[in-house]
């Protein structure tokens, strides 16, 4: 590892941590230096955000540290050190932004005066008025837009990137000589990450802040970071500048891990590699009997079956477009679909204002195609999921799924749909009841079948996504996320469907987990021979799975046709953004090292 310096900000000297019966981080040590942006990466489990409570001082009482953690200019072992001391330290010398800001926000306390009281508290600044003041400056620094406005909201009235964004500028208030990121940017779309990893970078580098960035995706740290840590089951297995580990890692895990982080590499079945694949001692190079193919940007697309449509985008201003019209009976028929809300609020004489979901929305979808829908956050993927899967209705227009008018329909005519159209949802924990078994969650949807027929079928489907019989009797919470995830499409595919919808189904999972995910679906998409939906902000998630895909932006489809055709020759400025935006391994490698 990295010898200590006097210039490091930042020293960490063989950190343990574990409870009486089991230890979790194995003695690791690291640097960071005065300036320097070092990401911390690795799977869930891994020990990445252990290391970072350990350094504010955040432990529960249920763990123990032993080492030593220092920052430069203080002789107080940060380990040691009482809680006073730390409080003085948190926020002022070190600061931290975590994964979900809504939770770490007051929902009660405008943002404005929320940065305000972290300068208030460490009197760095005079007053609460010049407070306010600075507040307002910093966030028009961290590109809010309308800081003076912003800072008069309440946090649930900003977006994901935006409350983020208010994260930076409370961490960023007294000028930290620390900043450690803890997955700052996992739950937001390719737009948004790429604007707030950008403005992490400028941060840190106009003041000279030393960044520790912890994410499990490589790429999140190439775009940021000079340095990476890898970390496996509590160890720090490899460090060195970022160029040199993404173009030549030397841990076999850290070259699973990037294999498993690229969705260009297939083997000849077209499923991804994962680090759960057997660890090799030279880099990944598959066998010549699974030789992968790699999917070249340049490359001339595939020959395209008769139900996918030419590549289209809509004109502004035009008439509405039939997008992706098929031959024959289409199994999901959509024709003008539009969904408006009415937002709460409104004056005592003017009515409340009209929210447009969706906006005459037209495409088919044929029986066995995977149709993919991407966008950002607020652009009406869910929405229009929720419509697909009669779980909403549409303002206006038609949808017809599996020959049935589902816009119309009563819920008792909707009994057979349900058991036709399944769905997966982005938090399984979210959507499987923590006070069943797994065998009661995944038989619920059966009707009318035997007990002995209802734990058969169940035993058999829970092999079918990759999870032992023993399992049954265990609880959601047991269960790692990748493991509820395949719980859920077990549950969903229980009842043999024609057609799955899944919404942003791998979005919160590791890369490596996220590729066993997708590998599942793949499998028993083709087994079953379903019709997919698949709705993501993720473009090389849809890329990998996904046959054609629609682009939506402010409720309408902007663009539609084979994903191929529309991701390497996109039409439309916002497919042509969300291209951009997306960072590629390969173009990364090239940019650290050149």
């Amino acid at each position: 590892m990295t010898s200590i310096t006097p210039t490091s900000t930042l020293s960490v000297r063989d950190l343990r941590v574990g409870s009486p019966f089991v230890e979790l981080l194995h003695g690791i040590s690291f640097d960071i230096a005065a300036g320097e942006r070092v990401g911390l990466i690795g799977e869930s489990g891994s020990g990445k955000s252990l290391t970072a409570i350990s350094v504010m001082g955040l432990l529960p009482e249920t763990l123990r540290a032993t080492g030593t953690v220092r920052l430069n200019g203080l002789d107080t072992d940060l380990l040691t050190a009482a809680e006073r001391r730390l409080n003085q330290l948190r926020g002022s010398t070190m600061a931290m932004v975590f994964q979900e800001p809504m939770t770490a926000l007051n929902p009660l306390m405008r943002v404005g005066a929320q940065v305000a009281e972290i300068m208030m508290v460490h009197r760095t600044e005079k007053g609460r008025r010049q407070a306010r003041e600075r507040a307002v400056d910093l966030l028009a620094q961290v590109k809010l837009p309308n800081p003076t406005e912003a800072a008069l909201a309440f946090p649930h009235q900003l977006s994901g990137g935006q409350r983020q964004r208010v994260m930076l500028a409370m961490a960023m208030a007294n000028d930290p000589q620390l900043l450690l990121c803890d997955e700052p940017t996992t739950a937001l779309d390719v737009t948004v990450q790429a604007g707030v990893l950008k403005l992490i970078g400028n941060l840190v580098a106009d003041r000279g802040t030393a960044l520790m960035l912890i994410t499990h995706d490589i790429a999140v740290v190439a775009e940021v970071c000079q340095r990476v840590l890898v970390m496996y089951q509590g160890n720090i297995v490899e460090d060195g500048p970022v160029g040199r580990v993404l173009t030549a890692p030397q841990h076999p895990y850290t070259k699973n891990l990037i294999a498993a982080s690229d969705l260009s590499w297939v083997d000849d079945r077209g499923r991804l590699h994962t680090v759960s694949m057997p660890v090799v001692a030279t880099p990944f190079v598959p066998a010549a009997a699974a030789a992968p193919r790699r999917v070249e940007a340049d490359a001339p697309p595939p020959m395209l079956p008769a139900h996918r449509a030419a590549h289209q985008r809509l004109e502004p201003g035009g008439p509405p477009v039939i997008f992706n019209e098929v031959a024959g009976a289409p199994v999901i028929r959509v024709r003008d679909l539009s969904r408006q809300y009415r937002r709460r609020g409104g004056g005592l004489f003017s009515p409340a204002p009209i929210v447009h979901g969706l906006r005459d929305v037209s495409f088919d979808v044929a029986e066995g195609q995977r149709f993919g829908v991407v966008g950002e956050s607020g652009s009406g993927k869910s929405t229009l999921m929720r419509i697909l899967c009669a779980l909403d209705q549409p303002s206006s227009g038609t949808i017809d799924v599996l020959g049935q008018r589902i816009d119309i329909a009563a819920e008792r005519q909707l009994r057979d749909f349900r058991s036709q159209v399944q769905i997966v949802f982005q938090d399984p924990m979210g959507s499987l009841d923590p006070r069943m078994t797994v065998r009661d969650i995944v038989a619920e949807p059966l009707r009318h079948v035997s007990r002995a027929e209802a734990r058969a079928r169940v035993e058999a489907q829970l092999a079918a996504v990759g999870l032992d019989a023993d399992v049954m009797d265990r609880h959601p919470h047991q269960f790692s996320g990748g493991q509820r995830q395949r719980i859920s499409i077990a549950r969903a595919l229980i009842t043999r469907p024609r057609v799955l919808v899944a919404d942003e189904a791998v979005s919160a999972l590791d890369v490596s987990v996220r590729a066993q995910v997708l590998n599942v679906l793949a499998d028993l998409v083709d087994e079953y021979q379903l019709t997919l939906v698949f709705v993501s902000h993720d473009l090389g998630v849809i890329r990998h799975l996904c046959d054609t895909v629609a682009v939506i932006s402010d409720g309408r489809i902007v663009e539609c046709g084979p994903t191929d055709n529309v991701y390497d020759h996109p039409l439309h400025p916002y497919t042509r953004q969300l291209v951009s935006a997306t960072p590629s391994l390969d173009e990364l490698a090239r940019r650290v090292t050149a």
